[in-house]
C-alpha cells in the first residue's frame, strides 16, 4: 500500500460503517415495529425483536462473506479500470464492505441487548 491508499482506508472503513449503521437502524426500525406490535405494545419485547432481528441479519451476512471466502479464496480481488464499488470505496474491496456492514449490526444488536441487559425499559 502507498501513502495515497493509507490515507484513503479510514474514509472507506467509515463508508462502509456508514453504510451498514443506516442499513441497521432501517432493519432495527422495522423488527421493533414489528416486535411492538406483536409483543402487545411492550416498548422491552419491540426492543428484542430488534435485537434479534440484527443478530440474524449480521449472522447471515458473515454467512455469506464466509461463502464468499470458501469459494474464491484470499486472492486480491481485481481492480477493473471503470468499477462502480471504486466510485465509492478507493482501497477496501467489497468483503471487507461485507464485514464493517456486518460489525455495524452487531454494534446496534449490542447496544439493544445492553439496553435490555440493563432494565432500563421495564
Amino acid at each position: 500500500m502507498d501513502t495515497d491508499q493509507i490515507r484513503k482506508l479510514p474514509a472507506d472503513i467509515g463508508k462502509a460503517l456508514l453504510a451498514g449503521a443506516i442499513a441497521a437502524a432501517a432493519a432495527a426500525l422495522l423488527f421493533f415495529v414489528i416486535g411492538l406490535i406483536a409483543g402487545g405494545w411492550a416498548f422491552a419485547a419491540g426492543l428484542e425483536a430488534a435485537k434479534n432481528g440484527l443478530l440474524f441479519l449480521a449472522s447471515l451476512l458473515l454467512f455469506l462473506l464466509a461463502g464468499m471466502l470458501l469459494m474464491k479464496g484470499k486472492k486480491p480481488e481485481k481492480k477493473p479500470g471503470k468499477n462502480g464499488w471504486r466510485d465509492h470505496f478507493h482501497v477496501i474491496g467489497y468483503k471487507t464492505a461485507i464485514a464493517v456492514i456486518a460489525v455495524a449490526f452487531l454494534l446496534f444488536a449490542s447496544v439493544a441487548d445492553y439496553i435490555l441487559l440493563r432494565g432500563c425499559l421495564h
